[in-house]
Protein backbone atom coordinates (compact mmCIF):
# COMPACT_ATOMS: atom_id res chain seq x y z
CA UNK A 1 0.00 0.00 0.00
CA UNK A 2 1.00 3.57 -0.90
CA UNK A 3 1.79 4.97 2.94
CA UNK A 4 0.92 8.53 1.43
CA UNK A 5 -2.75 7.35 0.81
CA UNK A 6 -3.25 5.86 4.47
CA UNK A 7 -1.52 9.09 6.11
CA UNK A 8 -4.83 11.27 7.02
CA UNK A 9 -2.81 14.93 7.66
CA UNK A 10 -6.11 16.17 9.32
CA UNK A 11 -5.92 13.78 12.20
CA UNK A 12 -2.20 14.56 12.96
CA UNK A 13 -2.51 18.61 13.08
CA UNK A 14 -0.99 18.33 16.54
CA UNK A 15 2.06 16.36 15.46
CA UNK A 16 2.48 18.67 12.22
CA UNK A 17 2.66 21.56 14.37
CA UNK A 18 4.90 20.31 16.99
CA UNK A 19 7.12 18.94 14.52
CA UNK A 20 7.43 22.35 13.11
CA UNK A 21 8.51 23.91 16.02
CA UNK A 22 10.97 21.84 16.87
CA UNK A 23 12.68 22.61 13.53
CA UNK A 24 12.57 26.43 14.43
CA UNK A 25 13.81 25.87 17.92
CA UNK A 26 17.05 24.32 16.38
CA UNK A 27 16.60 20.79 16.16
CA UNK A 28 17.95 19.06 12.68
CA UNK A 29 15.18 18.35 10.55
CA UNK A 30 15.82 14.59 10.29
CA UNK A 31 16.60 13.93 14.14
CA UNK A 32 12.57 16.20 14.62
CA UNK A 33 11.31 13.31 12.78
CA UNK A 34 13.19 10.71 14.72
CA UNK A 35 11.31 12.55 17.95
CA UNK A 36 8.36 12.90 16.67
CA UNK A 37 7.99 8.70 15.68
CA UNK A 38 8.90 8.15 19.51
CA UNK A 39 6.66 10.28 21.08
CA UNK A 40 3.95 8.92 18.09
CA UNK A 41 5.10 5.07 19.31
CA UNK A 42 4.37 6.41 23.15
CA UNK A 43 0.90 7.68 22.06
CA UNK A 44 -0.10 4.68 20.66
CA UNK A 45 1.15 2.47 23.37
CA UNK A 46 -1.54 4.11 25.75
CA UNK A 47 -0.26 7.56 26.66
CA UNK A 48 -3.23 9.33 24.95
CA UNK A 49 -2.65 13.32 24.30
CA UNK A 50 0.47 12.86 24.91
CA UNK A 51 2.12 15.12 21.92
CA UNK A 52 -0.52 17.84 22.94
CA UNK A 53 0.79 17.77 26.92
CA UNK A 54 4.33 18.25 25.14
CA UNK A 55 3.50 20.93 22.73
CA UNK A 56 1.62 23.09 25.78
CA UNK A 57 5.40 23.49 27.33
CA UNK A 58 7.56 26.54 25.92
CA UNK A 59 10.03 26.35 23.54
CA UNK A 60 13.12 26.19 26.25
CA UNK A 61 11.11 23.13 28.16
CA UNK A 62 10.52 21.85 24.44
CA UNK A 63 14.60 21.78 23.74
CA UNK A 64 14.98 20.10 26.80
CA UNK A 65 12.03 17.58 26.69
CA UNK A 66 13.69 16.67 22.61
CA UNK A 67 17.36 16.12 24.00
CA UNK A 68 16.31 13.28 26.30
CA UNK A 69 14.63 11.29 23.50
CA UNK A 70 17.75 11.79 21.54
CA UNK A 71 19.53 10.04 24.42
CA UNK A 72 16.70 7.78 24.69
CA UNK A 73 17.27 7.06 20.71
CA UNK A 74 20.80 6.67 21.26
CA UNK A 75 20.91 4.47 23.62
CA UNK A 76 17.67 1.70 21.81
CA UNK A 77 20.62 1.44 18.91
CA UNK A 78 21.53 -1.92 18.81
CA UNK A 79 25.57 -1.04 19.57
CA UNK A 80 24.63 0.76 22.79
CA UNK A 81 24.88 -0.44 26.35
CA UNK A 82 23.61 2.54 28.15
CA UNK A 83 20.10 1.70 30.00
CA UNK A 84 17.32 3.82 29.74
CA UNK A 85 17.02 4.65 33.12
CA UNK A 86 15.14 7.51 35.22
CA UNK A 87 18.88 9.52 35.19
CA UNK A 88 19.03 9.55 31.15
CA UNK A 89 15.47 11.23 31.23
CA UNK A 90 14.15 12.59 34.53
CA UNK A 91 11.71 14.85 32.11
CA UNK A 92 10.09 12.46 30.09
CA UNK A 93 10.36 9.85 33.30
CA UNK A 94 8.16 12.22 35.11
CA UNK A 95 5.69 12.62 32.04
CA UNK A 96 5.26 8.61 31.94
CA UNK A 97 4.62 8.41 35.44
CA UNK A 98 3.88 5.86 37.20
CA UNK A 99 5.16 3.66 34.35
CA UNK A 100 8.43 3.14 34.84
CA UNK A 101 10.59 4.04 31.55
CA UNK A 102 12.28 0.80 32.70
CA UNK A 103 9.43 -1.31 32.21
CA UNK A 104 8.68 0.43 28.90
CA UNK A 105 12.19 -0.11 27.21
CA UNK A 106 13.08 -2.95 28.49
CA UNK A 107 12.40 -5.03 25.22
CA UNK A 108 14.81 -2.36 23.10
CA UNK A 109 14.69 -4.58 20.52
CA UNK A 110 10.57 -4.23 20.47
CA UNK A 111 10.95 -0.45 21.08
CA UNK A 112 12.91 0.48 18.31
CA UNK A 113 11.24 -1.77 15.87
CA UNK A 114 7.71 -0.01 16.98
CA UNK A 115 9.25 3.49 16.28
CA UNK A 116 11.60 3.03 12.84
CA UNK A 117 7.49 1.39 11.83
CA UNK A 118 5.95 5.03 12.89
CA UNK A 119 8.93 6.80 11.13
CA UNK A 120 9.12 5.17 8.42
CA UNK A 121 5.43 4.21 7.27
CA UNK A 122 4.31 7.90 9.16
CA UNK A 123 6.07 10.08 9.88
CA UNK A 124 8.07 9.93 6.01
CA UNK A 125 4.96 10.94 4.78
CA UNK A 126 3.22 13.31 7.48
CA UNK A 127 6.23 15.77 8.00
CA UNK A 128 7.85 15.43 4.12
CA UNK A 129 6.68 19.09 2.88
CA UNK A 130 7.88 20.41 6.62
CA UNK A 131 10.99 18.31 6.10
CA UNK A 132 11.48 19.44 2.43
CA UNK A 133 11.01 23.06 3.19
CA UNK A 134 14.10 23.05 5.50
CA UNK A 135 15.78 21.18 2.88
CA UNK A 136 15.45 23.96 0.42
CA UNK A 137 16.21 26.57 3.09
CA UNK A 138 19.67 24.77 4.13
CA UNK A 139 18.41 24.02 7.47
CA UNK A 140 18.89 19.92 6.78
CA UNK A 141 21.64 18.27 4.91
CA UNK A 142 20.87 14.83 2.77
CA UNK A 143 17.93 12.97 2.68
CA UNK A 144 15.06 11.09 4.92
CA UNK A 145 17.01 8.18 6.30
CA UNK A 146 15.57 5.19 7.97
CA UNK A 147 15.71 4.56 11.94
CA UNK A 148 18.04 2.28 12.57
CA UNK A 149 20.67 3.79 9.83
CA UNK A 150 22.39 5.54 12.36
CA UNK A 151 19.93 7.24 14.31
CA UNK A 152 21.86 6.72 17.75
CA UNK A 153 24.45 8.89 17.05
CA UNK A 154 24.63 12.78 17.75
CA UNK A 155 26.06 15.54 15.64
CA UNK A 156 29.82 14.40 15.88
CA UNK A 157 29.77 10.94 14.70
CA UNK A 158 33.75 10.91 14.81
CA UNK A 159 33.62 11.05 18.44
CA UNK A 160 31.95 7.68 18.76
CA UNK A 161 29.80 9.69 22.19
CA UNK A 162 25.97 9.00 22.08
CA UNK A 163 24.25 12.23 22.98
CA UNK A 164 22.96 12.76 26.64
CA UNK A 165 22.75 16.45 28.12
CA UNK A 166 22.06 15.18 31.15
CA UNK A 167 25.48 13.28 31.66
CA UNK A 168 25.68 15.43 35.16
CA UNK A 169 23.32 16.24 37.40
CA UNK A 170 20.26 18.69 36.11
CA UNK A 171 20.06 21.82 38.37
CA UNK A 172 16.22 22.96 38.40
CA UNK A 173 17.43 26.12 40.09
CA UNK A 174 19.26 27.07 36.75
CA UNK A 175 17.18 25.68 33.90
CA UNK A 176 13.36 25.39 35.36
CA UNK A 177 10.69 27.92 34.17
CA UNK A 178 9.75 30.58 36.02
CA UNK A 179 7.82 29.79 39.63
CA UNK A 180 4.26 31.60 38.03
CA UNK A 181 4.84 28.47 35.47
CA UNK A 182 4.65 26.14 38.41
CA UNK A 183 2.34 27.04 40.84
CA UNK A 184 -1.10 25.57 41.14
CA UNK A 185 -3.66 27.17 43.28
CA UNK A 186 -5.68 24.87 45.96
CA UNK A 187 -8.77 25.12 47.62
CA UNK A 188 -10.49 22.73 50.48
CA UNK A 189 -13.93 22.11 51.02
CA UNK A 190 -15.15 23.70 54.44
CA UNK A 191 -14.37 21.62 57.23
CA UNK A 192 -12.46 19.05 55.45
CA UNK A 193 -8.49 20.82 55.36
CA UNK A 194 -5.22 19.51 53.89
CA UNK A 195 -1.88 19.84 55.79
CA UNK A 196 1.38 20.69 53.59
CA UNK A 197 2.38 17.48 54.10
CA UNK A 198 -0.60 15.10 53.55
CA UNK A 199 -0.21 17.49 49.78
CA UNK A 200 2.91 17.15 49.34
CA UNK A 201 3.01 13.30 49.76
CA UNK A 202 -0.21 12.86 47.74
CA UNK A 203 1.02 14.68 44.45
CA UNK A 204 4.96 13.07 45.04
CA UNK A 205 3.32 9.43 45.32
CA UNK A 206 0.85 9.93 42.33
CA UNK A 207 3.40 12.22 39.73
CA UNK A 208 6.99 11.11 41.24
CA UNK A 209 9.16 13.47 43.52
CA UNK A 210 7.91 16.24 41.93
CA UNK A 211 6.98 19.26 44.40
CA UNK A 212 9.12 21.85 45.49
CA UNK A 213 7.08 23.54 48.60
CA UNK A 214 3.45 23.49 49.15
CA UNK A 215 2.14 26.56 51.47
CA UNK A 216 -1.49 26.49 53.05
CA UNK A 217 -2.89 29.73 54.45
CA UNK A 218 -4.27 30.23 57.56
CA UNK A 219 -4.92 33.25 58.54
CA UNK A 220 -6.53 32.21 62.26
CA UNK A 221 -4.91 29.32 63.70
CA UNK A 222 -8.17 28.16 65.08
CA UNK A 223 -10.03 28.51 61.77
CA UNK A 224 -9.69 25.66 58.98
CA UNK A 225 -7.41 26.47 55.72
CA UNK A 226 -9.36 27.03 52.84
CA UNK A 227 -6.80 27.53 50.48
CA UNK A 228 -2.91 27.13 49.25
CA UNK A 229 -0.31 26.93 47.08
CA UNK A 230 1.89 24.51 45.72
CA UNK A 231 5.00 24.94 43.42
CA UNK A 232 6.52 21.75 41.62
CA UNK A 233 9.92 21.53 40.63
CA UNK A 234 8.90 22.24 36.79
CA UNK A 235 6.08 23.48 34.98
CA UNK A 236 5.75 20.08 32.87
CA UNK A 237 4.25 18.60 36.22
CA UNK A 238 1.06 21.51 36.15
CA UNK A 239 0.96 20.65 32.36
CA UNK A 240 0.45 17.10 33.22
CA UNK A 241 -2.10 17.42 35.71
CA UNK A 242 -4.31 20.10 34.29
CA UNK A 243 -3.62 19.46 30.57
CA UNK A 244 -6.81 21.34 28.93
CA UNK A 245 -8.72 21.65 32.35
CA UNK A 246 -10.04 24.85 34.24
CA UNK A 247 -10.16 22.69 37.76
CA UNK A 248 -8.72 19.18 38.32
CA UNK A 249 -10.25 18.00 41.53
CA UNK A 250 -8.33 15.22 43.77
CA UNK A 251 -9.14 13.07 46.61
CA UNK A 252 -6.68 12.79 49.27
CA UNK A 253 -6.74 11.31 52.15
CA UNK A 254 -10.49 11.13 51.47
CA UNK A 255 -10.94 14.93 51.61
CA UNK A 256 -11.60 16.86 48.24
CA UNK A 257 -8.87 19.29 46.55
CA UNK A 258 -9.48 21.26 43.65
CA UNK A 259 -6.27 22.90 41.62
CA UNK A 260 -6.64 25.57 39.44
CA UNK A 261 -3.68 27.06 37.64
CA UNK A 262 -1.75 29.60 39.64
CA UNK A 263 -2.98 33.33 38.03
CA UNK A 264 -1.14 36.35 39.64
CA UNK A 265 -3.30 38.92 38.17
CA UNK A 266 -6.67 37.26 39.30
CA UNK A 267 -4.98 37.44 42.97
CA UNK A 268 -7.20 39.54 45.35
CA UNK A 269 -6.51 39.57 49.29
CA UNK A 270 -4.54 36.24 48.68
CA UNK A 271 -7.24 34.36 47.37
CA UNK A 272 -8.21 33.92 43.88
CA UNK A 273 -11.49 34.04 42.68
Amino acid sequence: MDSSQSVDATTHVTDRVLYRRLVEIGVDAEESMRIMAFWMWIEAQGFIELVPKISANNDQLLAMVADEIKAILAALDPSSSTPITQNLCPITSLILYPVSVEEIFGDKDLVSEGVSEVHNQVCGVLFKDVFEEGDKSGKTEGSVTEVGEGSGKDGNEGSGKTLNPFAKEWDPAIERAPEEDRCLFLTFSNGYPLSDNQIVEFFNQKYGPCVERVYVHKPDPNAPALFGKIVFNTALVTTVIMNTLHQAKFNVDGKPLWCKRFDLSKKHGGEQK
